[in-house]
């Protein structure tokens, strides 16, 4: 088994939240092509609900979101992050998110949009791998665990 330093540990950890996070607000401002930013070139993603075969490689995932419809608006709240280093250039983790959404076409008031009525809540289960340009996600699987 490899031993790590705890700084090591630490910047590893730092940098999966930091792809979560970035991940969040990528698709909540639907700046999609961004998503080459945090997934590696071969990565896969499995999304939550639908279709449980994966999309493999960054160009299908990022052309997977830009196919969505713009109207669907989302606020993703992630937290409960665990990451656990395998080797100095892998890692593997997990965190929560609760999914609001609305649409477009609810109007704006001083409060912000109308969140739709069914929200979800789940996991996302990561691989995470060093690249030249830093860490990236390898593998995102999505699950649901419950709605309102």
């Amino acid at each position: 088994m490899t031993e790590f330093s705890q700084a090591e540990m630490r910047n590893v950890e730092a940098a999966c939240y930091a792809l979560c996070a970035e991940y969040a607000e990528i698709i909540d401002t639907q700046d999609y092509a961004r998503l080459a930013e945090v997934f590696a070139d071969d990565a896969t993603f499995t999304l939550p609900i639908g279709a449980k075969e994966p999309i493999c490689g960054a160009d299908k995932i990022v052309a997977m979101f830009q196919s969505r419809p713009r109207n669907r608006l989302t606020h993703h709240l992630t937290s409960n992050f665990r990451v656990r280093m395998e080797t100095m250039d892998t890692a593997v983790g997990t965190c929560r998110v609760l999914l609001f959404t609305s649409d477009i076409s609810e109007p704006e008031t001083p409060e912000g949009r109308k969140a739709a009525s069914k929200q979800l809540m789940g996991t996302y289960r990561d691989r995470y791998v060093r690249t030249k340009d830093g860490w990236r996600f390898a593998e995102r699987l999505g699950g649901i665990t419950f709605h309102t």
